[in-house]
């Protein structure tokens, strides 16, 4: 159903291969941010609580004088949220967009096989900001420089480099625009971090969801002496004449 509506939604401009895709990717994390803007419905609608309590115990317990304030109390209750809610809109979805964020990294991100739990404990203590981009999926659209920090601090495992199918929408694409784009992603034991989605796959999982087509891939010791800058400077006029040839954008 949430799927559904998001294509109606929030991806309706979008073409349906690039739906199926998004979607894959995004769904785990929608779900969560919808049960987290949930909790607020939950606690709007606690005082009903009361009202079934009277509704079955009518007659028996509660006197005309305790029902008419336990209805006043729910009728001040629903007033003040409501006033409460317009007044503190911000930081209450805030507050639950950091629930999200949270439950979404323990739940999701760290599952997998190319990331283990000791990881982020490695990547946290020795690179802060890389941990925070991670910790938060604020890393997509930095996937060149997440995978390679990544690589760097754990001292293991390789960066790949994918043309992806470029999420297009339903309108007709430009003459000058890529069917493919560019995608970094970290490998290790044989499954990916993904940047976009802040999860873990099987790589064959990551090549199929992607559409992807494997431009290269560069180990640990291949990267271990050069900066970020560094790498990208040598690699970048061979990456850009494949892109030209394969169709595809060289950036996400």
């Amino acid at each position: 159903m949430i799927k559904y509506l998001l294509r109606k939604t929030i991806y309706k401009e979008y073409d349906k291969e690039s739906q199926d895709i998004i979607l894959q990717l995004n769904s785990k994390r929608n779900q969560i941010i919808f049960l987290c803007l949930m909790f607020w419905a939950v606690i709007f609608v606690s005082p009903l609580i009361p009202l079934f309590v009277i509704e079955v115990c009518e007659g028996s317990k509660f006197s005309m004088t305790t029902q008419m304030v336990l209805i006043a109390f729910m009728l001040l209750y629903f007033v003040g949220f409501i006033v409460f809610t317009l007044v503190f809109f911000k930081a209450m979805f805030g507050f639950s967009q950091l629930l999200a964020e949270k439950i979404y990294f323990l739940v999701c991100t760290t599952k997998g096989n190319a990331l283990f739990k000791k990881d982020f404990k490695i990547i946290k203590k020795l690179d802060e900001a890389l941990y925070s981009f991670i910790s938060t999926q604020e890393c997509r659209g930095f996937c060149y420089s997440i995978c390679f920090g990544i690589c760097k601090v754990l001292k293991r495992g390789s960066i790949e480099f994918l043309a992806v199918k470029n999420f297009s929408t339903n309108n007709k694409q430009n003459n000058d625009e890529k069917y493919f784009t560019m995608h970094v992603i970290y490998v290790s034991n044989g499954w990916a971090f993904d940047t976009y989605s802040s999860r873990q796959y099987p790589i064959e999982k990551m090549y199929e969801i992607y559409k992807a087509k494997i431009y290269k891939s560069f180990s640990f010791n291949e990267i271990s002496n050069k900066s970020y800058q560094e790498f990208l400077t040598d690699q970048w006029l061979e990456l850009e004449k494949w892109c030209m040839a394969n169709n595809c954008s060289a950036f996400l």
